[in-house]
């Protein structure tokens, strides 16, 4: 299995994809047309463990019990703890997130729009 990379094109989204080619190739059928070199001039290409994202997945009966009545518990990075309406949130890695997955195809991983 090819390593996973995490890419930024924008302030808004983070997609997941085995390498640059595979990611723009994608963006530009599935997201938006890319015209020309400065629609890549915020591109970055970030290591799964270097990245982190708020997941409402892999959330421990301990992290349920930390947070307890309170809206957030954040500490400022990985492990902080948030309830958005309904749902507990726990900033992790990429890398966390993507566990052993293997993916067919590149995807948005994560975004700013809730």
């Amino acid at each position: 299995m090819a390593k996973l990379k995490i890419f930024r094109l924008d302030e808004y989204s983070w997609y997941v994809a085995h390498d640059l080619m595979e990611f723009l190739n994608w963006y530009h059928k599935n997201v938006n047309d890319i015209e020309d070199v400065d629609d890549l001039s915020e591109l970055e290409i970030i290591d799964p463990e270097d990245g982190c994202m708020w997941c409402d997945s892999n959330i421990t009966p301990e992290d349920m019990e930390e947070l307890g009545d309170y809206d957030e518990h954040c500490r400022g990075g990985v492990g902080d703890l948030k309830r958005v309406p309904g749902e507990i949130y726990k900033m992790q890695t990429f890398a966390d997130v993507l566990g052993d997955e293997d993916i067919k195809e590149p995807y948005e991983i994560a975004s700013t729009e809730w």
